[in-house]
């Protein structure tokens, strides 16, 4: 052994990060708290927002092993899928660090922004000034949906993965807008599709890996 980290077993240590995102992905959806002020400064909230935090790190490495295996096939929709998808989970990250570190500090001191804000992807109106934050959260659902579609499509055309996965992938992007008919919070299912594509594209990678099927 020369203790040196090949590229092939970081791209496989990506794929566990992937299956760690889809997982963490459905289990956040089904222990949610409501969007209310008053969960604010429960357990549970914390817990579901540093636990979104972390997922959206997770997908933010999983994606990036999945698309450097295959980088070259993907082409350049592949490039612009990867970015603007990463891009949702960035945002995704930051605001959850708003949801566990800043909005419990100030449920006392500035209640109706809090609501306000807690009540943005709950589809909840707010009387409240909450600067560019009603304008961010659709662009951020454009960039998931738009982002990975993108994805899908590029690594179904690719096909180094398994262009069912690629499909899921793509399908669980854009079942999104299906949100605009389902109620809150029962549209909360509209997310597991994602999470078993990340499942799924995120086992296939290390499975292939090791078994030596490198891109």
């Amino acid at each position: 052994m020369n203790g040196k980290v090949t590229t092939a077993e970081l791209i496989r240590c990506s794929g566990v990060f992937a299956i760690g995102a889809g997982m963490l992905y459905i289990i956040i959806q089904l222990i949610h708290p409501s969007e209310q002020i008053s969960s604010v400064n429960t357990n549970s909230w914390m817990l579901v927002a540093w636990l979104t935090m972390g997922m959206s790190l997770f997908s933010l490495i999983g994606l990036s092993g999945i698309y450097l295996r295959q980088v070259k096939e993907a082409g350049w929709l592949g490039l612009i899928g990867f970015f603007i998808f990463s891009l949702f989970w960035i945002l995704s990250m930051a605001f959850s660090f708003v949801e566990a570190a800043v909005l419990p500090l100030i449920t006392t001191s500035a209640p109706q922004y809090v609501e306000g804000v807690v009540g943005v992807f709950g589809g909840t109106a707010s009387e409240a000034d909450l600067g560019v934050l009603p304008i961010l959260a659709p662009i951020a659902g454009v960039m998931y949906a738009l982002g990975g579609l993108l994805f899908g499509i590029s690594l179904f055309r690719a096909g180094v993965v398994p262009r069912s996965a690629a499909a899921l992938l793509a399908f669980g992007a854009v079942v999104t807008f299906a949100a605009a008919i389902i109620p809150h919070p029962l549209d909360r299912i509209l997310a597991v599709p994602m999470g078993l594509a990340f499942i799924w594209l995120g086992y296939r990678q290390v499975i292939d890996l090791l078994r030596g099927r490198h891109s």
